[in-house]
């Protein structure tokens, strides 16, 4: 197997967890309270940008750059948008910062793997 193949399956993994296993848990909780709110708010705004910053800024220096792990993000989590938040336009937003976050980082990494290895 592939470097890239193992990347690719260990953030598959990854935003499975994030975009699909705790939304899933968290919508068949109990009733919907303020507690939930700030739930979802921690894990949009905090907790999965974080996580595709780390993961991509990973790739980016172990196998350099990659538009097919920077796109699976966004990708992932709009397929999540239509499963969880009924569509919901607002939330695709999401999609387009956790796909910009992941450029930027894969791009930033990748960039110093090059100065590196020129060195």
């Amino acid at each position: 197997m592939s470097s890239f193949s193992k990347r690719f399956l260990i953030h598959l993994g990854a935003y499975t967890i994030l975009f699909f296993l705790i939304p899933f848990l968290q919508t068949n909780a109990a009733a919907e309270s303020m507690n939930d709110l700030g739930l979802w708010v921690l894990l949009l705004l905090m907790v999965n940008p974080a996580a595709v910053l780390i993961l991509n800024g990973e790739a980016g220096i172990r196998i350099g750059f990659s538009l097919i792990l920077c796109l699976l993000p966004a990708v992932l989590f709009t397929v999540s948008v239509y499963i969880f938040f009924q569509g919901n336009t607002s939330a695709l937003s999401y999609s387009v910062m956790y796909g910009v976050i992941a450029l930027a980082s894969n791009g930033i990494a990748a960039m110093s793997k090059r100065k590196k290895d020129k060195r």
